[in-house]
């Protein structure tokens, strides 16, 4: 194994900037577009990433190098990506760093990429319209990643995509997306040349009417947990419709997603069988 960097030391320019990652908010933000680093946490997520070249560093503590999970999942790492670097942090320290106490130490810090949106492209994508929940943003994402949907679209006002929140209810999944964030209305006119298909609860179109419909490439909208997509968006969508019993107001807007992502796959599956 490389030689490790030791941090004992909460004034650690390196720890202060993994406090602020998980402390969330503006401040989290704010470090996260400076340093183009987001921290992700706990082995399952270090081993999503294992083999890339955007896992940027990796911090655990001297005792915890011990734990073969944990071992085995640094050493594949840096066989692959040798540039990666290591943290060790004393244990006292690492107490004072994350709230996690059942998990294995470990976290990492993954480069954020800031993807080009394609001049041309045909094929079936995810806008999120002002979602605050950062666990729907990050199932969504998960969600999406299984359907094969390869740009997520985050209009401004949407959960920050790459907080520890998120990438963790993504559980790995920002490695197979491209995401953009902060679009705005303007953005979506003048980069999406795909139609667009927006839930919602009063349309008039049923998700299960549309057939081969669903054949054709599409950007699907989904909105704000309590307030659902902006009328701004809405007015140049398609309004699409799940149908539900009258007992239940709504679905949660992960589930929804989960629904159209899904009949959109099995009726792709079912044309090509």
């Amino acid at each position: 194994m490389k030689s490790a960097k030791h941090i004992s030391s909460i004034d650690n320019p390196v720890v202060k900037r993994i406090r602020a990652n998980l402390e969330g908010g503006h401040k989290a933000q704010k470090v996260r577009q400076e340093s183009s680093l987001a921290i992700a946490e706990g082995i399952h997520l270090l081993q999503a990433w294992l083999g890339s070249s955007d896992l940027h560093e990796i911090y655990t503590t001297e005792a915890d190098l011990a734990m073969p999970e944990v071992l085995a999942a640094i050493n594949t790492q840096l066989a692959v990506q040798p540039q990666t670097v290591l943290y060790l942090l004393e244990d006292s320290l690492w107490k004072k760093v994350t709230e996690l106490v059942n998990a294995p130490p470990v976290m990492a810090a993954i480069n954020i990429n800031q993807p080009q949106f394609p001049l041309q492209y045909t094929d079936d994508l995810v806008v999120l319209d002002g979602l605050q929940d950062a666990g729907n943003v990050g199932s969504i994402m998960r969600t999406a990643a299984a359907a094969g949907i390869k740009h997520i679209i985050c209009m401004k006002g949407t959960a920050q995509a790459w907080s520890v929140k998120v990438l963790r209810a993504a559980m790995g999944a920002h490695r197979h997306l491209c995401i953009h964030e902060a679009w705005t209305l303007n953005d979506l006119r003048e980069k999406v040349r795909i139609p667009f298909y927006a839930t919602h609860l009063e349309a008039e179109v049923n998700l299960y009417d549309l057939g081969a419909e669903l054949l054709q490439p599409k950007a699907w909208v989904f909105g704000n947990e309590g307030q659902g997509v902006s009328p701004e968006l809405m007015a140049i969508s398609r309004g699409i419709y799940i149908p539900q019993e009258s007992c239940i107001e709504s679905l949660n807007v992960a589930s929804a997603v989960a629904i159209c992502l899904f009949e959109t796959v099995r009726i792709k599956h079912h044309s090509d069988s």
